[in-house]
């Protein structure tokens, strides 16, 4: 007799189903980690483009950070005296493929202009930060934004890469005192970096836990870790820089 050898139908059927479980349970970590690695590489991306905007703005115009005015909503221009807003530095110098403001997002639910921050749990690290730093945004940037859109006083400018860089254009002077002869404080402005514009998950970095705290010689706690990054990142703009704004944010950028 002839005699064949190889699974059963019983066999087969067992080993796709541990197939099919272990993928069920290690497919959505591998999707976070990928979705991480990419929000992490657009936002140290969108850090050296807007400091790379900056110093374009000193070198063709002369006038960086500390210098700029309130400006108009969205709608913002150079004045009679030449001065520019926080909206005529970035606007003149990136590629911008779309503007709008707050004022604009519909807040009805399923709208097609809804732009609701889903979460933002470790709010009070960034008040500390601008608290310490002045600012005068702080009341539009710094509390929970939990459940909200951004606010009706924001201006949105929206990259061709998706990216979108919000910010208050009332603020002016963003400043560090300690590089300004004559200065008292810091006056620092404020913003939010969204890597990937209206899309989903909308929610700020924070720290695993909703821990990490600036202390009061403006040295990150060291307890923030955080193993998935998300989409929107707080950022502080003063004279020639762009810098992460909370504890969370600094420990995506060096890789905490």
């Amino acid at each position: 007799m002839t005699k064949f050898k190889g699974f059963t139908l019983a066999e087969v059927l067992i080993t796709l189903g541990i197939i099919g479980v272990v993928a069920a349970m290690t497919m959505p970590t591998l999707i976070n980690s990928t979705q991480g690695a990419q929000y992490k590489t657009a936002f140290k991306k969108s850090l050296t483009v807007l400091s790379q905007a900056v110093v374009m703005n000193i070198a063709l115009n002369d006038y960086d950070l500390s210098q700029v005015v309130a400006g108009t909503n969205a709608a913002a221009d150079t004045d009679a005296a030449g001065a520019q807003s926080l909206w005529d530095v970035f606007h003149n110098r990136l590629n911008i493929v779309r503007e709008t403001s707050g004022v604009e997002f519909d807040t009805t639910a399923g709208s097609a202009d809804q732009w609701i921050i889903v979460s933002d749990t470790d709010n009070a690290e960034r008040t500390t930060f601008a608290t310490k730093h002045g600012g005068t945004a702080t009341t539009t940037f710094t509390g929970s934004l939990t459940g909200a859109k951004f606010p009706d006083a924001t201006t949105i400018l929206m990259m061709n890469d998706g990216i979108a860089f919000i910010f208050d254009n009332t603020q002016a002077n963003c400043i560090q005192a300690d590089d300004r002869i004559g200065v008292a404080n810091d006056n620092y402005c404020y913003g939010f970096i969204d890597v990937n514009g209206q899309k989903a998950p909308n929610r700020v970095v924070q720290c695993d836990g909703g821990v990490g705290q600036v202390t009061a010689d403006d040295i990150d706690d060291n307890t923030c870790q955080v193993s998935s990054p998300t989409d929107i990142y707080p950022i502080a703009l003063y004279n020639q820089s762009v810098i992460p704004a909370s504890s969370a944010a600094r420990a995506v950028l060096y890789n905490k």
